[in-house]
């Protein structure tokens, strides 16, 4: 299974991961917003912000409800449907189309104050050099003086062990649904993820399933890939979210 048809088959229900998508959403667009602005004050227009892995649009919706210019990518076509309606569903102009995060900069037009990519996305490139191509991808999107901020799981803290991660019961239209994902380590910094939902349905239940993997990539590591891309004043910052937060700016003499 391709990474983009993962998120195409969990595009449904990716939100039934929170218990509480609408006020993730908003503690997320507070924090992520308030750092933006911190990194770059400078700005006094709206801040032009590339999500280049906005799956069903997590971080992009906020920050669109509070004034940012957001341009929205995706390697899902059904991850971009889903944010599209819901951005339509709430008023937001949000331009979101299907681009790959190694070679995103050829889907945006001219240069944004700054890169995004949360929620782990990163790491589903296998590889340090498929994540230096994206690096560089995210650093040439940007203006001189720009940031990139992703977050990531902090894989150093993880005990290489299969486990079981259940999200609990979620209800959606009286219906009940149960999201858990299954990890089956394949080597010490290789993964495999299976998602399920159990969607109990009458007169059965029935079973979504999607299987991707991940690379259990070091912060210090990404930290030096982001310094092999060009960036500079490359740190992690901590307490942001319920995620390590990376950021990096481009140089001013660029």
């Amino acid at each position: 299974m391709s990474l983009a048809q993962f998120y195409d088959q969990l595009a449904d229900y990716y939100d039934l991961i929170f218990e509480d998508w609408e006020a993730s959403m908003q503690r997320q667009g507070d924090a992520l917003g308030a750092l933006l602005t911190k990194l770059l004050p400078e700005v006094s227009t709206p801040l032009r912000v590339l999500d280049a892995a906005a799956g069903i649009g997590t971080q992009s919706l906020p920050l669109a409800q509070r004034g940012f210019s957001v341009v929205s990518r995706d390697l899902s076509p059904g991850a971009i449907a889903r944010l599209q309606r819901e951005a339509h569903a709430r008023g937001l102009p949000i331009d979101c189309a299907v681009a790959d995060m190694r070679t995103v900069t050829s889907s945006v037009a001219g240069p944004v104050d700054a890169v995004i990519a949360f929620d782990n996305s990163v790491p589903h490139l296998l590889s340090d050099d498929e994540i230096l191509r994206a690096f560089q991808s995210f650093h040439e999107a940007l203006r001189a003086g720009g940031v990139c901020a992703i977050s990531v799981r902090d894989y150093a803290a993880l005990e290489r062990v299969d486990v079981v991660h259940p999200y609990g019961v979620r209800w959606r239209d009286g219906v009940k649904h149960l999201p858990l994902q299954a990890w089956h380590w394949l080597d010490p910094t290789h993964y495999e993820v299976t998602f399920y939902v159990i969607i109990e349905e009458s007169p059965a239940a029935r079973v979504m399933r999607a299987v991707t993997q991940y690379y259990a990539v070091s912060t210090d590591q990404l930290l030096s890939l982001l310094a092999r891309a060009g960036f500079e004043e490359v740190r992690r910052l901590d307490e942001t979210i319920y995620q390590p937060i990376l950021v990096a700016r481009r140089s001013l003499s660029v």
